[in-house]
C-alpha cells in the first residue's frame, strides 16, 4: 500500500498508537502532521519523521486551537488526504468520585476534541480523503471500573458511523471509519497497570492471551487510510486480540 504523495494528519501522535501511525504512514510515504502537546514527545516524532512530515504543537481539549491549526495547514495551501483522530485520555477516577470537573478534563479531548478535530478539518479533506478514528474495544464491550472512558469511546464509534455513511461527506468522496483497539502496550496502559497481577488479569480477558502492538494497530490505520479499503466506510474495525467478541 502506498501514500505517496498524500497528506496525512494524526492526532495525539507523540507517543503509543499516535507516534506508531504517523511512523507507518510516512513509511508508507505520506507527508505527516504529527500533532501533540509534550514538546519532548513532538521532538521525538520530529526526529522521527526527518523530511517525511512535520511536529505540531496542538491540544485538542480546545477547539480554537484546533481551528488554528486547521488555517494554519490551509495557509500553506494544502489539502488533507488522510485524518487520524486518535488524540485522547484516560484519567477519570472511580465513577462515585467524578466531578463535573473531571468529566470535562476526559470528555473535552475524547468527544469535544475528536468532534472538533473533524468538523475543523471538514473544508480541508480532498476529494477521496480518508477519515480513522481512534475508538477503543471499550466502547463497545464497556470497561469495568472506567465507564466514563467507555462512554467516550462509544461516542467515538457511533459518530464515526453516521459520519460515514453521512450523504453530503460521501458525495465528496470521502469515507469515515474507526479502529477500536483492545489493550494495547503503550506508555500510558504501562502506567495504569504497573503490576503484574493487574497485567495478567488483562490478558485473562483477550482470547489471544496477549496485549497488543501500537504498530498492530498502525497496521489498521494504514489499510483503512488507504485505498485498499476504497469500498469501506462507516465500519468498525477492532484490533483486540478477539477481546470484543470473546
Amino acid at each position: 500500500m502506498t501514500l505517496d504523495g498524500k497528506v496525512a494528519l494524526v492526532t495525539g501522535a507523540t507517543s503509543g498508537i499516535g507516534f506508531a501511525a504517523a511512523r507507518r504512514l510516512a513509511e508508507a510515504g505520506a507527508h505527516v502532521l504529527a500533532t501533540g502537546r509534550s514538546q519532548s514527545g513532538l521532538e521525538t516524532v520530529r526526529a522521527m519523521l526527518g523530511g517525511r512530515g512535520e511536529a505540531v504543537d496542538c491540544n485538542v481539549a480546545d477547539p480554537s486551537a484546533i481551528a488554528r491549526l486547521m488555517e494554519s495547514i490551509a495557509h500553506s495551501r494544502r489539502q488533507l488526504d488522510i485524518l487520524v483522530v486518535n488524540a485522547g485520555v484516560s484519567n477519570a477516577p472511580a465513577i462515585g468520585e467524578l466531578t463535573p470537573e473531571t468529566y470535562d478534563g476526559l470528555m473535552d479531548v475524547n468527544c469535544r476534541g475528536a468532534l472538533f478535530t473533524f468538523v475543523h478539518a471538514l473544508p480541508l479533506l480532498a476529494q477521496g480523503a480518508s477519515v480513522v478514528f481512534v475508538g477503543s474495544v471499550a466502547g463497545s464491550k464497556g470497561q469495568p471500573g472506567d465507564p466514563l472512558y467507555a462512554g467516550s469511546k462509544g461516542f467515538v464509534r457511533a459518530f464515526a458511523r453516521g459520519a460515514g455513511t453521512d450523504p453530503e461527506i460521501l458525495a465528496r468522496g470521502i469515507r469515515v471509519n474507526v479502529v477500536s483497539p483492545g489493550p494495547i502496550e503503550t506508555p500510558l496502559t504501562r502506567e495504569a497497570t504497573d503490576d503484574e497481577d493487574a497485567r495478567a488479569y488483562v490478558e485473562g480477558m483477550i482470547p489471544m492471551h496477549r496485549w497488543g502492538r501500537p504498530e498492530e494497530v498502525a497496521e489498521a490505520i494504514l489499510f483503512l487510510a488507504s485505498s485498499a479499503s476504497s469500498f469501506t466506510t462507516g465500519a468498525e474495525l477492532t484490533v483486540d486480540g478477539g477481546m470484543a467478541h470473546g
